[in-house]
């Protein structure tokens, strides 16, 4: 995914040595305490602390707390983006029909999200404020819809739909939306883990497929 020229600019990542390990250190610390604390209601003290750098080295590479969480999104976006491409490309090659495809598709994306939800839970409530962490969390979302949108039209002779682009549209906003609930992504936090997690990937394969499927126009 192309990030936000906004945040790339305002880094200053070492490449090398002693630099670069302390930098690394910054970003791990920020990012445990995300996890740990649910929020970014921490103080650079407490990332120099953890990350055993001095608010001096931590300043030497961020104008501040704000830069320092930048930082932090652009990595785990990285992370997420690299790991949901391999296994959305494992599950568009080992699909012989859609409906194959269909449930490869949904473990692919489910299992990504639910890998990483400890700290994009976080990060969704610093989009809510912060106008280029939003930017490039839509752009991460916007990739991922466009290759689960592009596989499932591979199988485009399958989907009984009178508009197969529409119908994958509409896909995956309802997987995402399911997904995002039952992990308590933004502000379905309230509303987290409902129900059994196997249980909700079956239905919505088992949806899913029967919608593509379904001729029936109302």
């Amino acid at each position: 995914m192309k990030q936000d020229v906004g945040l790339t600019t305002a880094l200053r990542a070492p490449v090398q040595g002693r630099s670069k390990a302390s930098y690394e250190r910054m970003l791990a610390a920020a990012e445990a305490l995300l996890i740990a604390q649910g929020s970014d209601d921490f103080t650079l003290q407490e990332v120099s602390k953890k990350g055993k750098v001095s608010i001096g080295s931590i300043y030497n590479r961020f104008e501040g707390k704000e830069a320092l969480l930048h930082a932090v999104h652009l990595r785990v976006l990285e992370r997420v983006d690299n790991q949901m491409e391999q296994r959305l490309d494992a599950a568009r090659k080992g699909a012989t029909n859609l409906q194959q495809l269909v449930v490869a598709l949904i473990e692919a994306v489910a299992e990504t999200l639910r890998d990483h939800a400890d700290i994009l839970r976080p990060m969704m409530q610093r989009a809510s404020v912060d106008p280029l962490v939003a930017a490039n969390g839509k752009a991460s979302y916007a990739a991922t819809a466009n290759a689960v949108q592009q596989a499932l039209l591979l199988h485009a002779d399958e989907i009984r739909q009178p508009d197969p682009i529409v119908a994958v549209d509409s896909v995956y906003r309802v997987l995402y939306a399911a997904i995002a609930r039952y992990l308590g992504f933004g502000t379905y936090a309230e509303a987290a883990r409902e129900g059994e997690w196997a249980t909700l990937k079956r239905d919505l394969g088992l949806m899913i497929a029967a919608f593509l499927s379904s001729d029936i126009v109302l």
